[in-house]
């Protein structure tokens, strides 16, 4: 039985899934509670719990969150979605208002909201319409639907036409059909272009060259696709391909020469492709780029001729390990990767950082799906990387004495010289353990390495990206790294009591080293604070977009409308509640 303590007595407190005690704050701050907690939440199934679970807690999440602020929740939702100022989270993007718009029933917020949330891509209204079939949820009410019809009218015809072919549950062209009374009652020549796209899409092959007629882009498209491959050879290819808009699938799928090692002629067919769609604008997002780099390198683009095409690019809707994982698909390509990653995370507050990553092993569950190649470990990974160009200094914590080789729980290490923040993202001196999420004797291990290295001048912020389910901290065992003296100081601080670990391993460090400020960054979506909301300079955030760290760089800086960093995490959190309500 857990002992009780004054300090269970006071706060309401809860169980990581590795046993150490943490903070339950859905009930003292359910605004706090749902950012920190789903701000990185992408609904697959994670280490720990299944998404059916993830979805049922993260519904609780919200209508506890809209007793407190009705609209607050959906601010939260076009927050989520918004991918130059938000999160760029598609997922919760198009869930959110579903769930909201099921459970609650129309608000005075349904229609405006729905229509922010669907406005970036045309099948985020065909993920709206099927979570309310995948989750029961009934159907949309008249304000959803008029949002929806409001998001589609957002869209050209290369827009809507990008995604009409996707084979699903629900189709766009079932979503046109489903707001047809909407798209009329708007009335404009925009809501005209929707409803003539959802004609061609439900009409059979005969009907659609009529309709076709009415589309220029789908009419110069079945021109271009009446062309054999040869026809890239051809000085009219660029125009007609600019022409048609089509996508950069679409042009090598039919026109493109395949092949794991094409022959030079392959690679020069291949390269006037990728020059007529290069040289497009529009028709190659940064996204496609990225992930291209490799095939237009084997198309006989040099690293020169690549970066001149980078460099009027901002990458702005990029995530950081989105650019990680291109690197590591086509590491020949490092310098390329390098220079779009500078670019996506230029926002890096000023000041010296020292990011930690958790190397233990619920950081090994895939982000985005079981057939992504990206762990949530990567995504800590990239951004300790991101740190090093601050400090020069990266590391990792876990607990490799589970696997009897080392007693260790914190790995760190200085960049190279010329090593780059991806590459220094893949080193194995800092992408060690894979044992069990010890943070506190990690940062017992980090007050000793700071003691002992003069020259290593102190972080003046410490980042933690993790999943914050932690180990209890009675759980570190004595080694060679540690002294005597801090062993005695750790126990007295309350190491045996089952005391939230990294609450008791700030406070300890504070006390050896000095201040520092403290960024936790959730990157899972489990229940569980680890540190209280009264403890000082701490900041709580979560995520993968890139546009986190302006969320730093304001709480740093003491840009906060409220109340300052010095009173606590709970005053610190509303640099993170203002950017929600900016939306």
């Amino acid at each position: 039985m857990r002992k009780l303590t004054i300090q269970n007595l006071l706060k309401k407190m809860t169980v990581t899934h590795q046993g150490a005690q943490a903070y339950d704050w859905r009930d003292q701050a359910p605004l706090v509670h749902l950012v920190f907690t789903y701000g990185s939440a992408l609904f697959v199934d994670g280490f720990y719990e299944n998404e059916p679970k993830q979805v049922s807690r993260f519904a609780e999440a919200l209508l506890a969150a809209h007793k407190v602020d009705a609209k607050f929740v959906w601010q939260y939702a076009a927050w989520m979605r918004e991918p130059l100022k938000g999160k760029g989270n598609r997922i919760q993007g198009s869930l959110v208002p579903a769930l909201l718009d099921g459970l609650l029933g129309e608000t005075e917020h349904t229609e405006a909201y729905v229509e922010q949330c669907l406005r970036w891509r045309a099948d985020d209204a065909v993920a709206f319409f099927g979570h309310y079939f995948g989750l029961g949820l009934g159907r949309p009410s008249a304000a959803a639907c008029r949002g929806v019809a409001r998001a589609l009218t957002h869209f050209d015809e290369y827009q809507l036409m990008k995604y009409a072919a996707q084979k699903q549950a629900v189709r766009l062209c079932d979503v046109i059909a489903m707001v047809r009374t909407s798209l009329e009652a708007i009335g404009s020549p925009e809501a005209e272009r929707v409803l003539t796209v959802g004609r061609y899409l439900h009409s059979s092959s005969r009907v659609r060259r009529e309709v076709a007629a009415q589309l220029p882009l789908t009419s110069a498209r079945r021109k271009l696709f009446g062309r054999k491959k040869t026809f890239a050879s051809d000085p009219a290819f660029p125009a007609a391909v600019a022409q048609a808009r089509v996508t950069w699938e679409q042009v090598l799928g039919h026109f493109g020469e395949g092949g794991e090692e094409p022959s030079p002629q392959a690679q020069s067919h291949n390269r006037k492709l990728w020059k007529a769609m290069l040289e497009t604008q529009g028709l190659l997002p940064d996204m496609a780029m990225l992930r291209n780099l490799r095939n237009m390198q084997q198309a006989g683009f040099t690293t020169q001729q690549l970066g001149a095409y980078i460099e009027p690019r901002s990458f702005d809707k990029v995530w950081p390990h989105q650019v990680y994982a291109g690197y590591l698909a086509a590491p020949a390509a490092q310098p390329l990767f390098e220079s779009i990653f500078s670019r996506t995370v230029a926002k890096l507050p000023p000041g010296r950082h020292l990011g930690i990553g958790d190397a233990s092993g619920s950081m090994s569950v895939k982000v985005g799906g079981a057939f992504s190649s990206i762990t949530c470990m990567d995504a800590a990974f990239c951004l300790v990387g991101l740190m090093s160009q601050s400090s020069g200094l990266g590391a990792s914590f876990s607990d490799s004495t589970w696997f009897r080789w080392s007693s260790s729980y914190l790995s760190i290490a200085k960049r190279k010289p010329k090593q780059g923040m991806l590459e220094f993202a893949t080193d194995s001196r800092i992408r060690k353990g894979m044992g069990g999420t010890q943070v506190f004797g990690a940062v017992l291990e980090l007050i000793a390495y700071l003691r002992k290295n003069k020259d290593v001048e102190p972080p003046e912020c410490l980042w933690f990206f993790s999943d914050m389910q932690f180990h209890p901290a009675s759980g570190v065992t004595e080694n060679d790294k540690l002294s005597k003296g801090l062993w005695a100081e750790a126990r007295a601080h309350g190491m045996d009591r089952n005391t939230p670990p990294l609450e008791l391993a700030l406070k300890l460090y504070r006390q050896e080293i000095g201040p520092v400020d403290v960024v936790l960054w959730n990157l899972a979506s489990y229940e569980g604070v680890p540190v209280p909301a009264d403890m000082e300079g701490v900041l709580l955030v979560s995520g993968f977009d890139a546009n986190t760290l302006d969320q730093v760089a304001r709480w740093r800086q003491g840009e906060l409308a409220a109340a300052p960093a010095a009173q606590g995490v709970m005053a610190s959190q509303e640099v993170v509640l203002e950017a929600v309500r900016a939306f």
